[in-house]
């Protein structure tokens, strides 16, 4: 039997699933998200925006069942009120669903804001995932979260506060070995070098064949632009690690400093799997070069390999169309990405930089302040 959209009417106004970057254009649509990425939806489904757009597209009524459920406290029965609204799940679909939800609901309130954060860097939107883990923090100090807010710090180039992190990780857990190493880089990129010295050695009394070791003195040379000794140690490192593909970023990125780009680009030979980040380096070093052609061809291969549904490398290539001052086409990528991800902060850092290339300064102006409106929102809601 034919099931119909409880809504007739059509409907061109989406609603968008800020964590996942999903849009929807019907009910059916939206349950169908929930049921499937319930976690990543809790701050989306009962929303005042989605009552608003329900309203919108004619769905009054269902509406106002949101805003009852609303004041439900119960989350699991929250969500199976909201998938229920209409009938498109099966009892028996219902059913299997509920175990996961009270699971869920019996954990502790750190440990679920830490999953949201988790999922927000590894979508690559780590200054979303920042307010969520310090939230957690202050309901739970340990050393998993200590480390993670310290690496996505790192992410963020706030190495001196990422640093005062892993720190207290390191008091809490000092023979963990990974918290040790990223302590380490964190003093490093913040220029505490006796500290990091002091944490290597630990680090490597209790892992000395780590690649990450000689990784780690490459970095401290890097940064203190000892270069011929960087790439010593960064080579060190692959030769015990041969697949990890980062340090043979590192040495490209050492020969790129040194303007040595004919190298750079030689030295990503090594690298057999071409993905989207082999493209996006490849890229940069072109770039540095002054080919910025070269810089586009190679964008244009990693939204290919990487997709058409990664924000962050169609705001890449819309950056590199604006700096070969193509508007038309830094345009068009930028509308795209914001499709995907529209409160991305690259992807709207990028499409403020391309308003404002193309002279709209007023555009320009508008959605500068609003990107400073959001953060000001996150980081006095969650931070």
């Amino acid at each position: 039997m034919l099931q119909f959209c409880v809504s007739q009417q059509h409907n061109e106004t989406p609603f968008i699933f800020k964590s996942t970057g999903v849009h929807v254009y019907s009910l059916e649509e939206a349950l169908y998200h929930v049921f499937h990425y319930w976690r990543e939806s809790v701050d989306d489904f009962l929303s005042d925006n989605m009552i608003v757009w329900l309203s919108d597209i004619g769905l009054s009524s269902i509406a106002s069942q949101l805003t009852e459920i609303v004041a439900e406290t119960h989350f699991p029965t929250q969500v199976l009120s909201f998938l229920q609204v209409i009938k498109y799940f099966s009892a028996e679909e219902l059913g299997n669903l509920k175990p996961d939800l009270l699971a869920w609901e019996t954990r502790r309130e750190w440990e679920r804001l830490k999953e949201r954060a988790d999922n927000l860097v590894n979508r690559g939107e780590p200054s979303k995932a920042l307010p969520l883990y310090k939230r957690a923090l202050r309901l739970e100090e340990n050393a998993e979260l200590l480390n993670n807010i310290g690496v996505v710090c790192m992410q963020l180039s706030s190495v001196k506060e990422a640093a005062s992190y892993l720190s207290r990780a390191r008091a809490l857990q000092p023979e963990n070995v990974q918290v040790l190493l990223n302590y380490t880089e964190a003093a490093i990129l913040s220029r505490q070098y006796d500290n990091a010295v002091l944490a290597l050695t630990k680090a490597e009394a209790i892992s000395p064949g780590s690649a990450a070791i000689p990784f780690l003195r490459g970095l401290m040379a890097h940064e203190q632009k000892n270069y011929s000794q960087a790439l010593s140690f960064y080579e060190s490192a692959t030769e015990l690690a041969s697949t990890e593909q980062y340090y043979i970023y590192k040495i490209a990125d050492v020969h790129k400093t040194m303007r040595r780009y004919e190298s750079a680009l030689n030295a990503l030979e090594a690298i057999s799997d071409k993905s989207a980040d082999y493209y996006v380096v490849e890229a940069e070093i072109h770039a540095a070069a002054g080919d910025v052609p070269a810089s586009l061809r190679c964008m244009r291969k990693a939204t290919e390999v990487g997709g058409t549904n990664d924000a962050n490398l169609w705001a890449k290539l819309a950056e590199y169309y604006r700096r070969d001052y193509d508007w038309r086409r830094a345009e068009k990528a930028i509308d795209h990405a914001k499709s995907l991800a529209p409160d991305n902060d690259r992807v709207r850092m990028e499409s403020a930089r391309i308003k404002k290339g193309l002279g709209r300064t007023r555009d320009y102006q508008a959605e500068m302040a609003d990107i400073l409106k959001s953060f000001k929102e996150r980081y006095r809601t969650d931070g």
